[in-house]
């Protein structure tokens, strides 16, 4: 097997094949979603939505997210 350049392999995907490939990700493992507050300097860290995690939004990538993992927000400075 070949290696592959990650970075070539999502620069040649359309948003539909990145939503795709987002969605495998998001499902096989836990993931943390840091936000930052700007003008703030702060982080907030929020669980994925399990039932719809990702998707096209226009011509955009929605990633939606439910409650905080942390009830403080985090510094980042």
């Amino acid at each position: 097997m070949s290696k592959v350049d990650l970075h070539e392999l999502v620069n040649d995907l359309d948003n539909n094949e990145i939503i795709t490939l987002l969605r495998i990700i998001f499902a096989n493992r836990p993931v943390e979603v840091y936000i930052g507050m700007y003008p703030k300097n702060t982080l907030r860290t929020f669980d994925l939505s399990e039932e719809n995690p990702v998707f096209l939004n226009g011509n955009h990538i929605q990633i939606n997210t439910e409650d905080a993992f942390t009830d403080k927000a985090i510094k980042w400075q």
